[in-house]
């Protein structure tokens, strides 16, 4: 749990807030004490989502979905005002971790654990269906494990199976690791849709990666509308149920009523692994600090059982999660039950050691940190903030990172969240403030204008211009259908150096527009996924896969190269160089005027995702999901450096003098840290 920010209200209704215990894609959740002082969860809605008639609607049905259902199976609802100024919802306080957490924190379930919770999880479904409704965001972050069971959470976007408004058939709402074919289709999703994110969510406890991860969102959406699911390292009744559940067509999924019985019973076939540890926690009990959670870690099984039982019940293999990266949200506050936030993708394993230099002194790693409470309090309400020179190299920032840039005076930093904040460091000094965007809650590309004044962030089917100061919408760019960039999603966004044209990779083609007037340049049919990048003269364009150099007109194909996968692709100041991650772990050159390979730089133990040059070509500078970030010589292909921020590297930018090196993580919605960007003093 954090503490309160100086702009977070101390009461809501009669409810006294505690502090912080998570963020969720329709607001903060803060743990409170009631007039009573019993211990609740209260989700306050934020202001921008309020100001919507549809929205208060969406947000009044989740408050009704989940009085139906109460009770054992999810966070009873105490109290609720969808009506208020800023609309919000109290639900019991249930200590215990997201699933997502306990996997992330404590490693997988072993096969007796996962069968029960499955037990536990799917009489839970059941009951909800019972009411008549579909959850559909069944994931890892919806799930806590409490003592005496597990509870299904937020039902933001629950429906009633006989609901035809609002969120009916044509639009696709949901969490995309955990969706089923059908949600993605945008077709009706009944109760079979839950299924399939059942089968996913225990298929992620018993491995710590989900059944169709991919480095990307498109990739994500691939795999699940057209692959088997990645059950390696599940076996025996557990792999028989879960592929069941995971049939693509819903017809062949078993009926969620069975589930439980066949759960429990296979369950009773697989003893532990290993002797049961007995982990006992207060029941029913407040914090003994006001908000402060449990630190004992009591797991769920299955239903109706002695709660210290459950606790012994669940044992683990010990072995970290693995595998690429889900789009997630920001984590919960320690031991909290929160409706509505928790991180759902694995946290990518932390590497232990740098890739060997050459002998001899390195660069200097001095960093900057923008540290302490009270100044992300300052910097969330966008005032004065103080940089402190400390060893960690963490700026205080947004929970997840995508995108970074400096200014061309070098004077400011950039960043774009996965939750919706851009995120601006004045450097080398003292302010940093934020605005908040809003957002889908899934990852999906980013790119800034050169002067930081613009953002441009893909949606699901449509690319919006956000005015960086405002937060506002100033621009979008479509395909010729409403649903057209939605089918193929957006794999890349680049910018002109000019700042006139926009271009965007996706699985329909590659797609160019006029920035100014929003109008469509072209359509390019022929060069589908893969990067989208411009070489800093504006001659050049990479895009496609395989990848296509093309002229900066995009209209002449200069040479084709033997390359399907191109991550973080960039050109070299002079454009001679086009650099970025191979299928492998690798950093591949390839020269632009010879149009031959140069090299492959080795040394990353997992795909590489982010690459940037050094202004003066150099130095290259590269990032793997793993975190780990190696600076190399351009010209002797060796490494000079290694940093290592410990989440997965999904952004990297040299500044304009080259004397520093940020790098944006996405680690950060895992661990709850907002350590995400980087910075680090090169000597």
């Amino acid at each position: 749990m954090d503490a309160l920010l100086p702009h977070d209200p101390r009461w809501v209704g009669p409810y006294r807030l505690e502090g912080r215990l998570g963020e969720g894609g329709m607001g903060q959740v803060f743990l409170g004490t009631s007039p009573g002082g019993r211990p609740v969860a209260v989700k306050l809605i934020r202001a921008e989502l309020a100001g919507t008639a549809q929205f208060r609607e969406r947000f009044a049905r989740e408050v009704e979905a989940a009085r139906q259902v109460g009770g054992f199976h999810t966070a009873q609802v105490v109290d609720a005002d969808p009506a208020a100024e800023s609309p919000w919802l109290v639900t019991a306080f249930i200590p215990g971790p997201t699933l997502h957490r306990a996997v992330a924190e404590d490693g997988p379930l072993d096969p007796a654990a996962a069968l029960r919770l499955g037990a536990g999880l799917a009489e839970g479904v059941a009951a909800i269906h019972r009411c008549g409704l579909v959850h559909r965001d069944l994931k890892p972050g919806n799930v806590i494990m409490a003592e005496d069971g597990p509870r299904v959470i937020d039902f933001g976007i629950a429906r009633a199976v006989d609901a035809s408004s609002l969120t009916a058939t044509g639009s696709v709402i949901g969490t995309y690791a955990y969706m089923s074919p059908e949600q993605i289709r945008a077709d009706r999703a009944g109760p079979a849709s839950d299924v399939f994110a059942l089968g996913s969510v225990l298929a992620f406890a018993a491995t710590g990666r989900g059944p169709f991860d991919a480095p990307s969102l498109p990739g994500v959406v691939q795999r699940i509308l057209d692959e088997a699911p990645v059950l390696d390292g599940i076996d025996g009744d557990l792999r028989a149920i879960l592929s069941e559940c995971l049939a693509k067509d819903p017809a062949d999924r078993p009926a969620v009523e069975g589930l439980p019985a066949r759960f429990a019973d296979a369950a009773r076939l697989h003893p532990p692994r290993h002797e049961p540890t007995v982990v006992t926690a207060p029941s029913g009990q407040p914090p003994r600090t006001p908000g402060a959670a449990p630190t004992e870690r009591a797991r769920a099984a299955g239903p109706g059982q002695d709660p210290r039982a459950l606790s012994a019940a669940v044992t683990r293999t010990h072995a970290p999660p693995a595998g690429p990266a889900a789009p997630g949200r920001a984590a919960p506050g320690r031991g909290a039950a929160v409706p509505g936030a928790g991180p759902d993708s694995p946290v990518p394993g932390r590497p232990t050691s740098p890739v060997p230099g050459p002998a001899g002194r390195g660069p200097s790693r001095r960093a900057l940190l923008i540290g302490g409470a009270s100044v992300a309090a300052a910097a969330a309400i966008g005032v004065p903030a103080y940089l402190l020179l400390r060893k960690s190299g963490a700026l205080d920032g947004p929970r997840s990172t995508y995108e970074l840039a400096f200014s061309a005076d070098g004077k400011t930093l950039a960043a774009a969240g996965g939750g919706g904040e851009i995120w601006r460091w004045s450097l080398p000094g003292k302010e940093s403030s934020n605005t908040r965007i809003s957002i889908a809650p899934y990852i999906q590309p980013h790119v800034f204008s050169q002067d930081l004044k613009t953002l441009y962030r893909a949606e699901e089917h449509k690319i919006l211009k956000w005015d960086v100061a405002t937060g506002r919408t100033v621009g979008t760019f479509t395909g010729e259908t409403t649903g057209e960039l939605q089918d193929g999603f957006v794999h890349e966004l680049g910018l002109s150096p000019d700042g006139r044209t926009l271009a965007a990779s996706s699985g329909r083609g590659l797609y160019l527009w006029d920035t100014g007037s929003g109008s469509r340049l072209a359509l390019l049919q022929d060069v589908k996924n893969g990067p989208a990048v411009y070489s800093p003269d504006g001659a050049m364009l990479a895009a496609g896969s395989p990848v296509q150099l093309r002229k900066g007109s995009a209209d002449t194909v200069l040479a084709a190269l033997d390359a399907t996968v191109a991550t973080g692709a960039v050109f070299s100041p002079d454009g001679q160089l086009l650099a970025f991650g191979d299928q492998g772990d690798g950093v591949r050159l390839w020269n632009t005027a010879t149009r031959q390979d140069v090299t492959t730089l080795e040394g990353h133990g997992s795909p590489v995702q982010a690459v940037a040059f050094h202004p003066d070509g150099s130095r290259l500078a590269s990032g793997d999901r793993d975190g780990k970030v190696i600076v190399w010589s351009t010209a002797s292909g060796t490494s000079t450096s290694a940093h290592e921020p410990g989440a997965s590297v999904e952004a990297l930018a040299f500044s304009p003098d080259g004397k520093s090196l940020a790098a944006g993580c996405s680690g950060g919605t895992s661990t709850g840290s907002n350590d995400t960007v980087w910075l680090w003093e090169l000597g």
